[in-house]
């Protein structure tokens, strides 16, 4: 085992357990309803895919290509998560809650701490093999079928929202088609640069 695998170990040894400590407690105090966020379900995705690769770096000294796939698909989640509070959120509640959404309680796990420690381990120490081509689209999936939920269970009127582009009620329809094109392109720009950095590690 080299010393980037270890590295690799140890990020995603304090990823997942952070991650998945914060989200249960998260569980525990609002209930089954916590999973409406796409925030808790990205790095509830995120610390699954880092145990993986801890057990197979332990057990098989290396990484096989599906575990690394969805390492990307993870990371391109918990990525989404980043910036969709820096790029979306934040701006249209005002800058004013930016150190409440980055820096304070779960938030800062989740929203901060999580994302941006898979993203350095993904790119700087995890296996570099090149993906292929149509791997952009399926990074997309995941998203897609957290979207597909959240619009089913908004017009059942179980959640509302809970991110205002999806408060399907409250809007036009062209106008949560708009939000959703716009994060679904987000999505493809990050799993597209995501990948160029596989592509170019050696």
């Amino acid at each position: 085992m080299n010393k980037k695998q270890k590295i690799a170990i140890g990020i995603n040894f304090f990823t997942a357990i952070t991650q998945l400590v914060v989200s249960s407690i998260l569980i525990i105090k609002r209930g089954l309803i916590a999973f409406q966020y796409y925030t808790m379900d990205s790095n509830i995705f995120a610390a699954i895919t880092s145990i993986f690769l801890i057990i197979s770096l332990l057990t098989k000294k290396e990484v096989s290509e599906k575990i690394h796939n969805f390492r990307y698909y993870s990371t391109c989640c918990v990525t989404l998560t980043f910036l969709v509070v820096i790029t979306i959120l934040v701006p249209m509640d005002g800058w004013h809650t930016l150190p409440n959404r980055l820096f304070m309680g779960s938030d800062f796990w989740l929203h901060t701490v999580g994302p941006l420690l898979n993203i350095v381990s993904f790119i700087f120490f995890e296996r570099g093999n090149t993906l292929s081509k149509k791997q952009p689209l399926l990074a997309i999936i995941p998203t897609i079928i957290y979207a597909i939920f959240a619009i089913i269970f908004n017009l059942l009127k179980v959640i509302d929202g809970p991110y205002f582009f999806l408060k399907i009620y409250e809007q036009q329809l062209w106008e949560v088609i708009m939000w959703l094109a716009i994060i679904g392109i987000l999505v493809f720009i990050i799993a597209f640069l995501l990948k160029k950095t596989t592509s170019n590690k050696k």
